[in-house]
């Protein structure tokens, strides 16, 4: 008899076998023992986690003919009918492939198959694998009939892209999903099958293939077949990653050491090591990620599976100098270059050049630590890179050298600072036209206090009565917004007229004029002049009168 893989040798045969999906299985084993079980189910999950194995049982589970069942349900795989299904000859069980018999021709012969009765069993069953490859006509032929099917009809729909199936297909079916199995499942199961091969295999070993494998048992077991194969006195660690292309123990151990020292001299030797191995650098990134990921876990004094003890000591010295901080700094680094190794023309310089960037950056300070240097004042500075001392003169030996005091830097002279001005002399008494003519130093004590609003206090407001120590003052412009600029100040502006004159007043604000002329042209024209043509301003707060704007 020609060899059979693992992947046939080793596939499921019970529900019992199913490896990771108990949920799935301990729900179809109910529903035949409760007699509860739907007209139809689809099948959704990765590749290689027993979506078509598991339609398979269910077939045989269905038409079993054996009298003393097992409970929970399973298929005896002795009966006539449970051979026939082994041995693919039963008539009852209709496997088709939806890649390709996918056309509306494919739908219809199913349609009216489905109306024949079962030649032995109890159940006729219809497994499409692949299901979402069918046609839009194909699946909408099929409505009907996986609606509402005859009695004896179960349909089992398996598909690896459920999102491809249309809502109307998965509204009529019972829907299971299969998960990804965890390395740790898979290594187990691999472990089974190698103590009942009789091979010797590392524990360390068959978790680097389940690691490989990303979630799926077929392809686990492809590669322990290939493994197997390649190693002749047992299946050891460094032999399966020779197979699989991974990095060994010791190249990692030398990238973090690099990356935690910031020493580079040993990395023309991982990079010819690198090229010599001729492997994916993809692979090779994916690979640091994970060394890392374990390291942030050992880290946390986590468990970290599939390594041995002399490892996790060994990653734990080379990553001396690495804050947890770095280490997810690095992973999120080496998944952005994944992405970037996907489009570009040369991975090996892409690669090259990421590794020499790491190998220079400066290490992450915790935010902790950053807040507790502002506190005390300190400058918060990323720690230097370990340097080696400078080499002393040949010229003064250790025995003559002399101990020089720090000098001390010269303080920085202060730079000469304008005087401020001094406030006038008390008054007791002054006239209107004197605070007129003392406006441009009130201006300029208003502005030390209200630079914002100082060109209102030179442009915009005027002193038009004066009675003891009682100034009222009012806007030149009309408008809300300029009556409230000179109320919102007024407490500032008399302690400016105080600073400037000397003179003590209390201010009241009035209302602009509500002719368009002001003091100002009034008192132009009183003197014979001709009143200047209004600007661009007057214009405006002209319009802005007129129509009642604020």
């Amino acid at each position: 008899m020609s060899y059979q893989v693992l992947a046939r040798k080793w596939r499921p045969q019970r529900f019992t076998d199913v490896v990771g999906q108990e949920h799935i299985t301990r729900t179809l084993q109910n529903a035949i023992a409760q007699d509860r079980l739907a007209h139809g189910f689809l099948f959704t999950g990765p590749r290689g986690v027993g979506k078509t194995s598991t339609a398979r049982i269910l077939a045989r589970a269905i038409n079993c003919t054996a009298t003393n069942r097992p409970v929970p349900i399973e298929p005896c795989n002795e009966c006539e009918t449970c051979r026939a299904l082994l041995e693919d000859r039963e008539l009852d069980v209709v496997e088709m492939d939806g890649a390709s018999y996918n056309k509306v021709d494919d739908i219809r012969r199913i349609n009216e198959a489905a109306r024949l009765a079962p030649v032995a069993g109890q159940k006729k069953v219809f497994i499409i694998d692949e299901v979402h490859m069918l046609t839009t006509a194909a699946f909408n032929a099929f409505l009907k009939t996986l609606e509402e099917p005859p009695s004896h009809v179960i349909f089992i729909l398996a598909t690896t892209d459920v999102h491809k199936v249309p809502s109307t297909i998965r509204s009529r079916v019972q829907r299971f999903d299969f998960r990804p199995l965890s390395p740790t499942e898979i290594s187990h199961h691999l472990a089974h099958i190698c103590k009942e091969e009789k091979w010797e295999a590392e524990e360390e070993a068959l978790y680097q293939i389940a690691h490989a494998a990303d979630g799926s048992l077929r392809d686990a077991e492809g590669l322990l077949d290939q493994v197997a194969a390649f190693c002749s006195n047992g299946i050891t660690l460094s032999e399966t990653r020779e197979v699989l292309g991974a990095l060994s123990t010791s190249f990692m151990e030398r990238a973090t050491r690099i990356l935690a020292t910031q020493t580079m001299d040993d990395l023309p030797v991982i990079f010819t090591d690198l090229a010599n191995q001729g492997g994916d650098y993809s692979l090779f990134v994916r690979e640091l990620q994970s060394y890392w990921t374990d390291l942030v876990f050992l880290g946390q004094n986590l468990p970290v599976a599939g390594r041995s003890q002399e490892e996790t000591h060994a990653m734990l010295a080379a990553s001396q100098g690495l804050e947890v901080e770095d280490l997810f700094r690095f992973i999120r680094l080496a998944a952005a270059l994944e992405d970037e190794l996907k489009w570009t023309i040369s991975p090996r310089t892409r690669f090259e050049v990421a590794l020499l960037r790491w190998a220079t950056m400066d290490r992450a300070v915790p935010l902790a630590e950053l807040l507790k240097k502002i506190e005390t004042g300190a400058t918060a500075s990323p720690p230097a890179a370990p340097q080696a001392p400078a080499p002393r003169p040949a010229s003064s030996p250790p025995s003559q050298a002399k101990f020089v005091a720090p000098q001390k830097k010269p303080e920085p002279t202060p730079l000469p600072q304008t005087p401020a001005p001094e406030a006038a002399a008390p008054r007791d008494s002054m006239t209107l036209d004197e605070i007129r003519d003392a406006w441009p130093s009130v201006c300029d004590a208003f502005e030390k206090v209200k630079p914002t609003i100082g060109a209102f206090a030179r442009n915009d407001w005027e002193c038009v009565l004066l009675s003891g120590r009682q100034l009222t003052v009012r806007p030149v412009h009309n408008g809300k917004f300029h009556a409230d600029q000179l109320k919102n100040n007024l407490k500032e502006l008399e302690k400016a007229i105080l600073h400037a004159t000397g003179f003590k007043v209390v201010i009241s604000a009035a209302e602009a004029n509500t002719n368009n002329g002001s003091a100002k042209s009034e008192k132009a024209e009183q003197a014979g002049d001709a009143p200047a043509p209004k600007s661009e301003g007057d214009l405006f707060n002209s319009v802005m009168h007129h129509f009642g704007g604020e």
